[in-house]
């Protein structure tokens, strides 16, 4: 019983390195993730037709979907908005399709993506968007002042993307 004792403190260690690690790199990637108040780093990424767009200082407003329920909801949206209409607000769609397996993203989602009629930055691997803020299944829309975070706001459904929209050019 002796000659356990040792194996048992020592598996006992890792497994509470282990579970402490996870614990604290979980808080360290949510505490990442931008706030009100925040200034975001400016970035650029591609369109779904392979164009570089910029998230600048002139930016109002970041659209931004994390997952296919988020995108969805952008989506219906923006189903009947002009080409230009999200540049007349000075909005722009971001979505992190990291999670989508690269022959899906290639064959069949960025094609579906190249038949709208606004520009969509696409995030292939998660890095760029990595401190964006999102909740899961939902989309997130991030308003800003020359890159100042002043407010966050995550809808569940097609129709608050527009009321929000409408909101920040000052419609209601």
């Amino acid at each position: 019983m002796q000659d356990r004792a040792p194996c048992s403190s020592t598996r006992r260690f890792l497994v509470c390195a282990f579970a402490l690690s996870a614990t604290l790199m979980g808080n360290v990637a949510f505490a990442e993730h931008y706030a009100v108040g925040d200034e975001i780093e400016p970035f650029t990424l591609e369109d779904q037709h392979g164009e570089s767009r910029s998230v600048d200082a002139s930016v109002k407003v970041i659209l931004f979907s994390r997952d296919m329920e988020g995108g969805d909801f952008l989506k219906e949206g923006l189903a009947e908005v002009a080409p230009d209409y999200l540049n007349g607000q000075k909005a722009i769609y971001v979505a992190d399709i990291s999670g989508m397996p690269r022959l899906i993203a290639t064959l069949f989602a960025i094609p579906a993506m190249r038949d709208r009629p606004y520009s969509m930055l696409l995030d292939r691997d998660g890095e760029t968007t990595a401190r964006l803020p999102d909740v899961e299944g939902q989309a997130t829309l991030i308003f800003l002042d020359r890159l100042t975070v002043r407010r966050i706001v995550h809808v569940t459904e097609a129709p608050a993307v527009q009321r929000e929209l409408e909101y920040a050019s000052g419609g209601e």
